[in-house]
């Protein structure tokens, strides 16, 4: 019967679910736009003054929850990676460790984009704040996607 590793599960799990948080902060850099760009056709409420929908509300906070369980699984597997992997990139493959190091520092500042965006948006409403919380969700979600690019150079690198 086959042993299923934790950590490798872990790691995917990580990667999968990273994807998924670039794609959920896109929602809300695109529902946050004001009322007058998306033209008659409605969208979330984001004028200025008006209260947004439930469903606007809704993909902020999924979308910071993803991109934060995405976070902490990294964190949970950092102290691991430091433990083995990162000696042996440091002494194999130094261009490599600076990437990881790098998408690390990336994904934290995705994560603090992330919940700025989402205290804008549940803080007091104002066509300032909203239009702030568009833009800290669509930069999050472009560092994320970039985390994700990182990744899977770092995880592709052969170390023979």
């Amino acid at each position: 019967m086959p042993v299923i590793d934790l950590v490798a599960l872990a790691r995917t799990w990580h990667g999968h679910v990273g994807v998924l948080a670039a794609i959920a902060l896109l929602h809300p850099a695109i529902t946050l736009r004001p009322a007058s760009a998306r033209g008659a056709a409605g969208g979330s409420g984001a004028a200025v003054g008006a209260r947004l929908r439930a469903g606007t509300r809704w993909s902020v906070a999924l979308a910071t929850a993803l991109v934060t369980l995405t976070t902490f699984a990294g964190w949970w597997l950092y102290p691991g990676y430091r433990a083995t992997e990162k000696p042996r990139l440091l002494q194999e493959a130094f261009p490599v460790a600076l990437l990881f190091e790098t998408k690390e520092h990336l994904a934290f500042y995705a994560l603090v984009l992330a919940w700025a965006g989402c205290a804008l948006v549940f803080g007091p409403a104002g066509a300032a704040s909203r239009r702030i919380a568009r833009l800290c969700f669509g930069a999050s979600a472009g560092l994320v996607i970039v985390v994700g690019v990182l990744g899977t150079v770092v995880g592709s690198a052969d170390l023979g």
